[in-house]
């Protein structure tokens, strides 16, 4: 039976990414518009909708513990307090010598299970290699680059057990696993492959069950795969081709949000084919999540 996919907010995204769910029932959903440089929030169970701008395409936003977000700003990241004050953390150009400003900018982070933020990086143009993963101490202080040589820095999530770490580079046509152990990761090897006529695997979260659910950019879909073997358990169809990330949200946890995007800046999409391209979505599918991790600093 299919799994049944609603329009949960209707605001249309360029580029939507990195939805979060959080508040006392997981009820508040936000999200980033990457090309327009906006956070957009939006109340699972008022209804209520917000937003707000930043003066560069934001790759990422994740809330803060102690209020307001980190975002990924192209030349950040950078902490916005809730008061929108704007405080400067260590950037790409402290660790490798240059941010390439307008080159290479953020793209996907997840705050890991120890508390630490994991940040990826990708070149405007979609070089192969132009990207790279790195890693933001949890009290905001140290950025380190774990590796490079990434084409499109994407989805990312952990095990339950905290022994593995999930981590997509959207131009292998992968999604991979590593070994994790305080912080660090090791050991990475394959977990899915994606076949011709899928898409492109972009971002993702895992459920309580370690099972990986994974966005399809131009595959208008997210599927579900087994976290042990890689095979494919579940897709949700959905009414537009470029499904970009997806979270757990609600009180139990049971609600899929699903971002979409319009396209890259020049890219053109028919509006009658897909009237809905760049809208947020919602579905049941009868699984349960994890919760948002907040960032400390």
């Amino acid at each position: 039976m299919a799994i049944a996919v609603e329009v949960f907010d209707s605001r249309c995204n360029q580029l939507g990414e990195g939805p979060t769910a959080t508040g006392k029932n997981n009820n508040q959903v936000q999200w980033c518009d990457i090309y327009g440089k906006a956070v957009r929030s939006k109340d699972l169970l008022t209804g209520q909708s917000s937003e707000y701008l930043a003066d560069e395409h934001i790759g990422f936003q994740i809330p803060r513990s102690v209020g307001g977000d980190i975002l990924g700003t192209a030349n950040g990241p950078v902490l916005r307090d809730a008061d929108g004050v704007i405080r400067k953390l260590p950037t790409r150009a402290d660790v490798d010598g240059d941010n390439y400003a307008g080159v290479i900018r953020w793209n996907d982070a997840k705050v890991s299970p120890d508390g630490d933020l994991f940040l990826g990086s990708m070149a405007y143009e979609n070089q192969s290699d132009q990207g790279a993963l790195y890693r933001l101490s949890k009290d905001g202080k140290k950025l380190t680059k774990l590796f490079g040589s990434v084409g499109i820095s994407n989805g990312m999530d952990w095990s339950v057990d905290k022994s593995r770490m999930f981590y997509i580079d959207t131009l292998t046509l992968r999604v991979d696993q590593f070994d994790y152990l305080n912080g660090e990761i090791s050991n990475r090897r394959a977990l899915v492959q994606v076949t011709e006529g899928m898409g492109y695997p972009d971002g993702m979260c895992s459920d309580a069950n370690d099972n990986l659910w994974v966005a399809f950019w131009l595959g208008s879909c997210v599927r579900c795969f087994d976290g042990k073997t890689g095979k494919q358990l579940e897709e949700i169809k959905l009414p537009t081709q470029k499904i970009t990330s997806c979270v757990f949200a609600g009180e139990k946890l049971d609600q899929l949000i699903i971002t979409s995007a319009v396209g890259n800046p020049g890219e053109q999409v028919d509006l009658d084919a897909f009237p809905q391209a760049g809208m947020t979505f919602i579905a049941t599918p009868g699984v349960v999540g994890k919760k948002t991790n907040l960032f400390g600093a």
